[in-house]
């Protein structure tokens, strides 16, 4: 989150500091909330993010409830954000969340979406949110929105049943209701108790055994995999082949011959395979072939492939990729590809990474400050921030990385 153009809205830890003095930094703050910039909405992370900055300039929550209150739109999904960050603000000692989040999950349109946001944050320890909600659901709902709105194994509907006969009934109803599934068990004893030639069977006629399979073959270290890997007619719908990343992996070095002639084949998925294997146990004399393939995917904003070259680049230690991953730190939509990014530039420019990493404690994703908890330099500014980080109620995702980084930078000093 930052105050440029939407086009360059950022999350990362830069932004926090900004935020402290930027004009207009209140606004960007309350369109990050509302607009949702999320590139990745399943992983990209930003609920805790945002609570935190509204919670650190003391923002009014009122545009956020006024445009919970004007939206009426079907889909729930311009609300969600919005919802998970006032689930989060309580946390944060921001009670007043606490009752705008109570009353859209009695009374809003997406209700269902509030008590999901609820049940994921921990709002349900809150009294201000959690007395008596049950019963106000309940007064507010019939059966048909209750059933629409319920999922047997999430909170808050669990708790509810205990108290609720009518939760409970549905989710009897409805788990009587489901046929049996299969006996769980471990099918990698099965899978390794299979000769070659019928798991080369296996793979020929598709179907859910394939994807196993073919990793097993590669355990094997067996060499068909090359052949199955070029074959375009077992490529699913997104012309991907899965089981294919694995058994490379377990082959190692015996595919790089292979994987370099694939990243020059023309074939987008045999290149996306060569560059893995390449990224993962090539040597330098790849690193043109990576540079290429980090600059192609940075260029066109493809972030989930960018990250295999920025961290094959990092673990070959290349320089000349610095620049080019500073883009992509700087640029990336996609929040969650900083961790990779992170990577890449510590191997490549271990001193310019320093700055990254102190500004990634900051950082809205949990995976890019555990990382910057990890690798952060002993300063006694950094020392500061991570015990602050160990008590965030914001931060729980982070609290064992940054007493782990502490307990380490403790035993150094001593020594």
């Amino acid at each position: 989150m930052t105050v440029r153009p939407r086009s360059a809205v950022s999350s990362n830890g830069d932004a926090v500091h900004r935020t402290s003095t930027a004009p207009g930094a209140a606004d960007a703050v309350y369109e990050c909330v509302i607009t949702d910039p999320r590139w990745d909405r399943q992983v990209d992370q930003r609920d805790g993010y945002l609570a935190g900055l509204i919670a650190r300039l003391d923002l009014p929550l009122a545009p956020i409830e006024q445009h919970l209150l004007t939206y009426d739109g079907e889909d729930a999904e311009p609300v969600e954000l919005a919802l998970r960050v006032l689930a989060l603000l309580p946390m944060a000692g921001r009670l007043d969340a606490a009752a705008v989040l109570r009353g859209y999950a009695i009374d809003g349109p997406h209700w269902s979406t509030a008590l999901e946001a609820i049940g994921d944050s921990g709002a349900m320890t809150l009294p201000a949110i959690w007395d008596g909600l049950a019963d106000d659901i309940m007064a507010n709902r019939d059966d048909a929105q209750l059933a629409q709105a319920i999922w047997c194994d999430s909170e808050p509907w669990t708790t509810f049943a205990r108290s609720q006969p009518r939760v409970r009934r549905i989710i009897v109803e409805r788990n009587a209701s489901r046929p049996p599934g299969p006996a769980r068990r471990d099918t990698r004893p099965g899978i390794v108790a299979i000769g070659t030639e019928d798991l080369i069977g296996l793979v020929a006629a598709g179907g859910s055994g394939r994807r196993r399979a073919l990793e097993e073959l590669g355990r094997r270290g067996d060499r068909v995999v090359f052949d199955f890997a070029e074959d375009p007619g077992l490529r699913n719908a997104a012309g991907w082949l899965p089981g294919i990343p694995q058994a490379l992996h377990h082959l190692g070095r015996d595919a790089l011959p292979r994987a370099r002639t694939w990243i020059g084949s023309g074939d987008d998925t045999l290149v996306a395979f060569g560059e893995r294997v390449v990224a993962e146990v090539g040597d330098r004399g790849d690193a043109p072939a990576l540079l290429a393939a980090l600059h192609r995917t940075v260029a066109a904003g493809e972030w989930c492939a960018a990250e295999v070259p920025a961290r094959g680049l990092g673990r070959l230690g290349i320089q000349e990729a610095a620049s080019e991953l500073m883009a992509a730190w700087e640029g990336t939509l996609h929040s969650l590809a900083r961790e990779a990014f992170l990577d890449g530039l510590r191997g490549c420019a271990p001193r310019e990474a320093e700055a990254l990493v102190v500004e990634g404690l900051d950082d809205c994703e949990p995976t890019v400050r555990r990382r910057a908890c990890e690798a952060a330099p002993d300063t006694a500014a950094v020392r500061s921030r991570l015990r602050e980080l160990t008590a965030d109620p914001l931060a729980a995702e982070v609290h064992e990385a940054a007493n782990t980084r502490l307990r380490v930078l403790a035993v150094r000093g001593i020594t």
